[in-house]
């Protein structure tokens, strides 16, 4: 298939999220895009290796107990109250 090369202007703080975001995913910023148009063609989301969307629920705010960490106990000790 043969390509075509497009110019467009972004904003440079949106510039910077997409090398970002590309660079996290070990791809250059062509790839990223030519990805993300395709998926949006064809009208897919992207979805994370658990198989969500993104749209994540806080069941915990561990932050609330202690915002400068909180021991491991006392976060399996929260999940376990969670389960019951």
């Amino acid at each position: 298939m043969s390509s075509k090369t497009v110019n467009i202007s972004l904003p440079e703080a949106l510039l910077k999220k997409l090398d970002s975001a590309a660079k996290d995913e070990f791809t250059n910023r062509s790839d990223y895009i030519r990805d993300s148009i395709v998926r949006r063609l064809k009208h897919q989301k992207v979805v994370d290796e658990w198989g969500d969307e993104g749209e994540w629920e806080t069941v915990v705010d561990f932050r609330a107990i202690s915002p400068n960490g909180v021991p491991v106990k006392e976060v399996l000790t929260a999940l376990k109250k969670l389960n019951r």
